[in-house]
């Protein structure tokens, strides 16, 4: 069984997983420590089994299992609790989960849940638990690579001939206009009545809203094929295209050798869709005519951003990312170098934020519109997304002045020079001819925290970016963000983030 690990404690988790793999030989694809990263890598690697606790930070292990169940999900789910927990575990069995086990666990116990578990999945099989497309799917989007067994598999499943070439279209319909979906099953399915030689199998995607479909045929008759693409362009794409639904589709060919490969190659295709807006239909001929032109991030529109945030210039801030957004547009970078330039200036916008609006920073962290970034297909979709950032820092921005203050953008100016050589308030306020006294003052009021809150939790903010990026020692680390005394700088860190900087350092 391929098994998902979802626990906030890490000895737990880290020594659950070793127990599962070195005594009963199943597979640990994934160990998360709250629901949120759980509910990805469900999504991600659709494992049988996911073992999860109940109460964690920021998405708790009944709120998963709803999110799941809601998403219609397959898989099986086993609660971890406590005594003072019960209550819980049995709610989450009328969720849907299979099981629960009480802490802490014993290996028995373990072994027992995992053999349960192990006959269940082996009782659906038996009975045929879903039909073909789900047994294609199982196969098609849980395996990387084609084994010989997965092959015998699809063969059985799909009737696939040895040799032989299959078409394969995937779509992105998450640009479209809703009711899409459901339009899409239609058409397909009208389809697979006017071409009896050819079965048709539809996956869909929900967490990523891509559609698959595998259109097996036994006619070796290439102008027939042909008509058949044809007639898909025009039922799936071109009809709705016209009607502004924006859709996504892209065509290859496969075997049942390389059903995965393809799959592989119509996702990089329909990436496409970043630089290529206008298409709805991307073929290999389509992506191999792009012509696309060296990266070369615009550092000064950055700053100006950086500047404007500074500033809390409201319009500023809305100019400068439209700026942004139009130089990007203007461009003919892949689409990967198009989400990176995207994805960098974010990352700009958040890490000023975090040096001089904490509170902000937190607003825009917690809005989800990273994820959303990372997963867009169309550069609409990122254009629409990017709006929302400017909006977010723009919109709040303008109520209060906040860092317009000439002394304290003068403050956090000398801090982001010197916040490596030891600094105090005092030294602060002597360069800037006003008392210690005052320059606290003005921190409380523009920022909402103390000059000294402020310079720790900024040299804190660069220790973390040192620790997850680069092999410093925790003593070099220390040096680097202003502090002598590595002892010192452990137990501050801590105090700000709950955990030492070698705990940071190995959870991230």
């Amino acid at each position: 069984m391929r098994i998902v690990i979802v626990e906030d404690e890490i000895k737990i988790r880290e020594g659950m997983g070793k127990m599962i793999e070195s005594q009963t030989g199943h597979m640990v694809v994934g160990e998360a420590a709250d629901g949120e990263e759980g509910l990805e890598m469900v999504l991600r690697f659709k494992p049988d089994l996911v073992i999860t606790d109940i109460r964690m930070p920021r998405m708790s292990g009944l709120q998963m299992l709803k999110e799941l169940a809601e998403r219609k999900v397959r898989t099986h789910i086993v609660i971890l609790s406590g005594y003072s927990d019960f209550e819980y575990a049995q709610k989450a069995i009328r969720y849907g989960a299979d099981d629960y086990l009480l802490k802490p666990l014993a290996i028995e116990d373990v072994r027992k849940m995992l053999k349960d578990i192990e006959a269940k999945i082996q009782e659906e099989d038996a009975f045929g638990y879903g039909n073909q497309e789900n047994r294609l799917r199982d196969i098609f989007f849980g395996n990387v690579e084609a084994s010989e067994e997965q092959i015998e598999e699809l063969r059985r499943v799909c009737g696939f001939a040895p040799g032989m070439k299959y078409d394969l279209m995937a779509g992105y319909i998450g640009a479209a206009q809703p009711g899409y979906k459901e339009q899409v099953e239609k058409e397909i399915a009208e389809l697979g009545r006017l071409y009896k030689d050819y079965k048709i199998y539809l996956m869909y995607q929900e967490n990523r809203q891509i559609f698959f479909c595998l259109t097996v045929g036994k006619a070796e008759d290439e102008e027939e094929k042909s008509w058949y693409e044809r007639a898909f362009y025009n039922q799936v794409v071109g009809k709705y295209q016209k009607k502004e639904e924006r859709s996504v589709w892209a065509v290859t060919g496969c075997t049942e050798y390389n059903l995965w490969e393809a799959k592989e190659h119509l996702e990089r295709n329909l990436s496409y869709a970043m630089v290529l807006e206008s298409e709805g239909w991307i073929t290999d001929e389509t992506v191999e005519n792009y012509k696309a032109e060296l990266f070369e991030y615009p550092l000064e529109l950055g700053n100006h951003l950086k500047n404007a945030i500074c500033r809390g210039e409201s319009e500023e801030i809305i100019q400068a990312g439209e700026a942004f957004a139009d130089y990007m547009n203007s461009r003919h970078y892949t689409p990967g170098d198009m989400r990176f330039g995207f994805l960098k200036t974010y990352h700009i916008v958040e890490d000023t934020l975090q040096d001089i609006d904490l509170t902000l920073h937190e607003h825009l962290k917690n809005s989800g519109i990273i994820n959303r970034m990372e997963n867009v297909f169309t550069y609409r979709e990122m254009s629409e997304t990017w709006e929302d950032v400017i909006k977010i820092i723009a919109g709040k921005r303008v109520k209060r002045e906040n860092i317009s203050n000439y002394i304290i953008q003068r403050a956090i100016n000398y801090i982001r020079e010197h916040y490596q050589e030891g600094i105090t308030q005092e030294e602060v306020s002597r360069k800037l001819d006003i008392t210690p006294e005052y320059l606290s003052a003005l921190f409380s009021r523009e920022l909402g925290i103390g000059f000294s809150r402020f310079l720790r939790r900024f040299r804190i903010s660069h220790a973390k970016r040192l620790l997850k990026g680069t092999d410093m020692k925790i003593y070099e680390v220390a040096e680097a963000v202003g502090y002598s005394d590595a002892k010192y700088f452990a137990r501050i860190f801590k105090e700000e983030q709950g955990v030492t900087p070698g705990e940071y350092r190995q959870l991230n």
